[in-house]
């Protein structure tokens, strides 16, 4: 039995990053939030360890939250190699590569 973790769902990725950054209050969601949303996926982290929520009464934006470019242009990337298929599933080598470079838009 491998202790690695199984393959991850791009989509869930994506979904969860903005899960985490509606739950800390962020009107922009950054590549920050999607590192957190693959440690919460690999069950590394919980989402209660990423600090106090903002609740969503407390007005941020009048519209839905807006992506750092960078990060939406390395999705895009990503999207696209991956065929654009919605249901694509990321293996271990392909989320450390991800990790790796959403790591170098935060450097």
């Amino acid at each position: 039995m491998s202790d690695s973790p199984g393959p991850i769902r791009f989509a869930d990725i994506l979904t969860t990053g903005s899960a985490v950054s509606s739950y800390l209050g962020a009107s922009t969601v950054t590549a920050a939030h999607l590192i957190e949303a693959v440690a919460i996926l690999r069950g590394e982290k919980l989402v209660e360890e990423l600090g106090r929520p903002v609740s969503p009464l407390v007005s941020r934006s009048s519209q839905g939250a807006e992506v750092e470019p960078a990060t939406r242009e390395l999705v895009q990337h990503w999207f696209f190699a991956l065929g654009q298929d919605i249901n694509a599933t990321l293996d271990e080598d392909e989320t450390a590569l991800l990790l790796l470079q959403l790591a170098g838009l935060i450097a």
